[in-house]
C-alpha cells in the first residue's frame, strides 16, 4: 500500500497538486476582495458560501478523481501494479490519495477564508452565527464531495484519455443537476420521487441555503443522511466495477484495436 501511495503522489502529481493549492489560494483571495468591493459578499456571506469557491473546489477534486481512475496513463500504471498488488489495494490507494488531496484543498480554502475575513471584514467577530455558517458550509462541501466523487468513480471508467475524463467528470456536475431538475417536475405529484439519488446532489446547496428544501422537499437531516447512503452505494458499485469489470486497456492495445477495426472495414470494402 505504501508503495502504491508513493506512486500516486509522484513528483509530477505533487507539482500539479501544488499548482492547484496555489490556484485555490489566489482564487479565494480574489473572491473575497471582489465580493467586498462589489458589496456582493459580507462576513456572513463569505462564511455561508465557503468564500464563493465551492465550484472551484469541486472542479479541482473532480480533476484529481478522473485522472486517477481513467485514461491510458492511469490504465498503464494499474496494469503494472496488478502484477504485485490486488485490484482492491490499488483502488483504495487511489481513493486515499483523492480524499487526502481534497481535505488539504478544503483546509487551504477554510484557512484562507478565515484570513480574508479578519483582513477585509475586521468589524465582524468570528463568533456565533458567522462561525456557525462556516461550519455548515464546510459540512456541505464534504457531503457533496463524497456523493459526487463516488458517482464520478463509478461512471468514469470508459474514458480513454485523461482530458476526455476531465471533460466528462466536470460535465457530470451539470448532468446530475439537470437530471435532478427533470425529477422535480414529477415530485409534486409523486412524492416518493424525492428519494431519487439525484435529488441528494443538492445537499451542499441546501446546507448553505435552508430554503432549498422547497426545491428538494427534503429536511436537512434527510438530505444529509441520504447523501451519505447514496455515496456509500456509489462507492461500492465503483469498487465492484473496478475490481471485476474494468479491463484497463493501454495505449498500445487501443491502437491495435483501432487498426484491427480499420483492417476489417478495408476487407469489407474490398469484398464489395
Amino acid at each position: 500500500m505504501v508503495d502504491l501511495l508513493k506512486q500516486e503522489m509522484n513528483k509530477k502529481n505533487r507539482i500539479i497538486f501544488a499548482g492547484m493549492v496555489v490556484f485555490l489560494f489566489i482564487v479565494t483571495i480574489l473572491m473575497a476582495v471582489i465580493g467586498k468591493n462589489t458589496k456582493t459578499l459580507d462576513a456572513w456571506k463569505l462564511m455561508n458560501s465557503l468564500g464563493g469557491i465551492t465550484t472551484v473546489l469541486t472542479l479541482l477534486a473532480t480533476i484529481i478523481t478522473t485522472t486517477r481512475f481513467a485514461g491510458v496513463d492511469s490504465n498503464k500504471q494499474i496494469r503494472e501494479n496488478m502484477e504485485k498488488h490486488s485490484k482492491i489495494t490499488i483502488f483504495f490507494s487511489k481513493v486515499i490519495t483523492i480524499w487526502v488531496s481534497y481535505f488539504i484543498l478544503l483546509a487551504v480554502a477554510v484557512l484562507t477564508i478565515l484570513f480574508m475575513k479578519y483582513l477585509i471584514f475586521p468589524e465582524n467577530a468570528f463568533a456565533g452565527k458567522v462561525a456557525l455558517e462556516l461550519q455548515w458550509a464546510t459540512l456541505g462541501s464534504i457531503a457533496y464531495f463524497f456523493i459526487f466523487e463516488s458517482f464520478v468513480m463509478m461512471v468514469i471508467g470508459f474514458c480513454k484519455t485523461w482530458y476526455s475524463a476531465i471533460a466528462f467528470g466536470v460535465s457530470l456536475t451539470f448532468i446530475t443537476e439537470g437530471i435532478a431538475g427533470l425529477f422535480m417536475i414529477f415530485i409534486y405529484v409523486h412524492r416518493e420521487l424525492i428519494y431519487n439519488p439525484f435529488n441528494f446532489f443538492f445537499v451542499e446547496m441546501q446546507i448553505q441555503d435552508g430554503m432549498k428544501h422547497m426545491m428538494t422537499r427534503l429536511t436537512l437531516n434527510k438530505i444529509i443522511a441520504g447523501s451519505i447512503i447514496y455515496a456509500m452505494v456509489f462507492f461500492v458499485i465503483a469498487l465492484i466495477i473496478f475490481v471485476y469489470f474494468r479491463k484497463f486497456p493501454t495505449d498500445e492495445e487501443l491502437i491495435a484495436k483501432r487498426d484491427n477495426k480499420k483492417d476489417k472495414k478495408q476487407k469489407v470494402a474490398n469484398l464489395a
